[in-house]
Formats: structure tokens, C-alpha cells, sequence
């Protein structure tokens, strides 16, 4: 890692957040922000104090999220939401990131813009593939095997329990979304080791969330109409993607497409 100055050492932790939107201008996703930052430190050798653990979406941290939500609300970034969080640098922001830039050793900046240059323009599932590539190790095929028949018995019990609250926006997202993660399960045959695991991890990982949803709200089935959904369908965008991607079953986002036709008889 590059040795920094006292005054460098000053930056805050949220610095390559800053360095990111404002070099890229648009992030259209907090999974594309943290493999930038995480490549960045692990590639580039960038100073950056951000710990990443390995989940569902490969090597991640909560905080970046959090903090370029926080970024948001202190004017330093546009935070909105469009099937996931899309951060864009305000004018306010690029000042204090050309600052920023200025405390940085040109050979962390050369790194930086190196790793932007070089993964910024592939989609989402493309660079979570060659991040998990690189760095996590694979299951094998029986694993990948029981994992998928304990994903979809979990989906079989959820599916059970929001089937029978009142109908809301909320409940028909949850019950569209596990329906489409169920039929994936089901149709994938994928022999790409590292498309299927980026796949049935992904949703391994949504339905793991949903489960916590559903175990936090406990009797009161009512309060799931109240409760944000944002974080859920930014995850679920991501299994679309990659089950659009590898041509498993089209994207609900896409206009005309009628699941029904791919439902075995």
C-alpha cells in the first residue's frame, strides 16, 4: 500500500466514493460503487479503509452504501432510486473531490483511474463475475445442487406465508420476485462453474434477505405495505441481470415478456 503524508492521512473514509462518482459522473449501483472501491484497494493498492467481506454479492461492504447515502443527504452527491440506487456527483461534491484528488500521490491516482478505465464500462454481472473469479473459491456441483433445492424449499415457505396477507404494492413485488427466482432455480442448467454460482448465489442471497424480512416482522404480516423495499429490488435487478445474461429466463423489466410460457407443464 502507498505510504501517505500527514496531511493525506486527513482524508476522510469516504474519500474514493467522492474519487468514484466524480471521475464516472453516474454509478447506477451500489454493487458496481463497492467492486470499484474493492478492486481499486486490492488492485490499485489504493489507501482505502473500507473492510470488505465475501457474501452473496462477492467481496462487500455495508458502509460504502451507507455513506454515499450519507454523502447524499449532506449535498455532496445525488442519491435516487430507479430498480436500484444510482449516485451522481453534484457540483457541491466535485469541489471537495478535486480537493480531495489534490492530497492523493499521482501513483494512487494513476492506479484509480486505471481500474475505472478498465471495469467501468462492463455490466454489472460481468464484473461480479470476474471479481468472484478472482477472488472466491467455487462449490461443486453438489453443492450447487443442495443449495439450490434448500433455496427453493425456503421460497416454497415464503411464498406460503405472503400469499396469504392482503395485497399491496410491497406483497405483490415479494411474491413476483420469488415466483421469478423459483422458475430460474428451476430452468438453470448452466455448465459455466462461475455463471452458475454468480447466479444461484445471487439468489441465494435475495432470498436470504426476504427470510429476514419475514422473521422481523413476525405476526404483523400487515406492516410489510409500510416498509421500504428499495434495498430488496436492488438486489433482485441483479438476479434479473444475470439470469438475463445468461440466457436463463428474461428480465421481468423487459416490455412484452410473458413468464407463463416457460412454466412447465
Amino acid at each position: 500500500m502507498v505510504n501517505m503524508t500527514g496531511e493525506e492521512r486527513r482524508l476522510p473514509k469516504y474519500w474514493p466514493i467522492l474519487y468514484v462518482v466524480y471521475r464516472l459522473r453516474r454509478v447506477e449501483n451500489s454493487f458496481d460503487l463497492q467492486k470499484y472501491l474493492y478492486l481499486a484497494k486490492m488492485d490499485g493498492r489504493a489507501p482505502i479503509e473500507y473492510v470488505f467481506v465475501d457474501d452473496y454479492c462477492g467481496p462487500r461492504c455495508a458502509c460504502i452504501k451507507q455513506d454515499a447515502i450519507s454523502l447524499g443527504v449532506r449535498g455532496y452527491l445525488k442519491v435516487s432510486f430507479e430498480n436500484s440506487w444510482v449516485f451522481e456527483i453534484t457540483e457541491y461534491g466535485a469541489k471537495l473531490a478535486k480537493e480531495y484528488i489534490r492530497s492523493l500521490p499521482e501513483e494512487v491516482q494513476n492506479a484509480f483511474d486505471r481500474i475505472l478505465e478498465e471495469y467501468s464500462s462492463l455490466p454489472v454481472v460481468k464484473l461480479r463475475d470476474y471479481v468472484s473469479h478472482t477472488y472466491c473459491r467455487e462449490k461443486s456441483w453438489a453443492e450447487y445442487e443442495e443449495l439450490k433445492q434448500q433455496i427453493m424449499r425456503e421460497i416454497s415457505l415464503l411464498l406460503h406465508d405472503f400469499s396469504g396477507v392482503e395485497s399491496n404494492g410491497n406483497i405483490l413485488f415479494l411474491l413476483g420476485s420469488l415466483d421469478y427466482c423459483m422458475l430460474v432455480l428451476k430452468r438453470e442448467n448452466l455448465k459455466d462453474t462461475h455463471q452458475k454460482d454468480n447466479l444461484i448465489t445471487l439468489i441465494n442471497g435475495y432470498v436470504k434477505k426476504v427470510m429476514l424480512l419475514r422473521e422481523l416482522i413476525g405476526d404483523n404480516m400487515g406492516l410489510v405495505g409500510a416498509i421500504c423495499l428499495n434495498d430488496l429490488k436492488e438486489d433482485f435487478e441483479l438476479v434479473q441481470k444475470a439470469s438475463e445474461e445468461y440466457k436463463v429466463l428474461p428480465a421481468l423489466y423487459e416490455e412484452g415478456i410473458d413468464l407463463s410460457v416457460f412454466i412447465e407443464e
